[in-house]
């Protein structure tokens, strides 16, 4: 009898869960967020055991993210990823990404294997986020202490003598924070002193607009569409710090003409304001 109990109250509750996510989109909001973040700590809980054994090596990453590519299934995310052929395994190279919402890390998540050894710069609040945190720091991320210039410098020159004694790539994301406005903000001249210092390639990704399927003010997750691009290495051979403004420009110039011309290829189901007028 109490097996029957609990098995009515499961139906009901799945009956309407099912009902909300199919006609409530702040609540299909909701439990994609929740859902991708319950995952991303039960994940990280599990791969510990499996990492520990060499810490801070970028190879980790693959085992650590590898179940984590299950949640674009289930987000209903759909990643097209071009020029891949820019990527070359075993050759140091800093990547710099426009970033507009923690979606960002399941592309970087669906890319991994593509670039093997690879790495990230992450804020140092990100590594309190246990279990989180410990897992990032066992498969390599560099966290940097922003409010802190002396030691984000050294944590920063730390990170490019072991991307380039490794031959690993450095992935930054040099607006520094989120934005999914049609222009990219401003860069900030990071990962282009890592670059000129180390005299490393850079190797610009760009990620097409979430706005067709992704709108936090408004409470949207739908189903999405990205198109992610790896443009050209750019050579910084020769180049000094006098050349880093233009070097700014010129990468942020390339990445939002390919910006504009992949989110106008990204299929839009329909205008955001009639999908929250039908939806409300």
């Amino acid at each position: 009898m109490l097996a029957s109990e609990y098995t009515n109250v499961l139906v009901a509750v799945v009956m309407v869960t099912s009902f909300l996510y199919e006609f409530s989109h702040r609540f299909r909001l909701y439990l994609k967020f929740m859902l991708y973040y319950t995952m991303v700590m039960v994940t990280s809980v599990l791969c510990i055991p499996l990492i520990i054994w060499r810490p801070g090596d970028v190879r980790n990453t693959l085992i650590a993210t590898f179940p984590l590519r299950a949640l674009n299934l289930l987000l209903g995310l759909e990643w097209e990823v071009h020029g891949q052929e820019h990527i070359t395994v075993d050759r140091p190279a800093i990547v710099v990404a426009n970033h507009q919402s923690s979606v960002d890390f399941l592309g970087m998540v669906y890319m991994w294997p593509m670039f093997y050894k690879i790495t990230a710069i992450a804020k140092k609040e990100l590594f309190y986020a246990m279990p989180f945190g410990l897992t990032a720091w066992l498969c390599g991320t560099r966290f940097i202490d922003r409010r802190n210039p002396d030691k984000a410098k050294a944590s920063m020159n730390a990170a490019l003598e072991y991307v380039k004694e490794n031959s690993v790539k450095l992935w930054v994301f040099p607006e520094g924070t989120r934005s999914m406005g049609d222009e990219m903000l401003p860069f900030k001249k990071g990962a282009f002193h890592l670059a000129i210092e180390g005299q490393l390639p850079i190797l610009p990704i760009v990620y097409s607009s979430y706005r067709g399927f992704l709108n936090h003010p408004c409470k949207i997750f739908n189903p999405g569409h990205i198109i992610v691009t790896c443009l050209p290495p750019i050579s910084t051979k020769g180049l000094t710090k006098e050349d880093m403004p233009r070097l700014m420009e010129d990468v942020r110039a390339q990445m939002m003409e390919v910006y504009r011309k992949t989110s106008a290829q990204v299929h839009h189901p329909r205008p955001l304001s009639e999908e929250v007028k039908k939806q409300r």
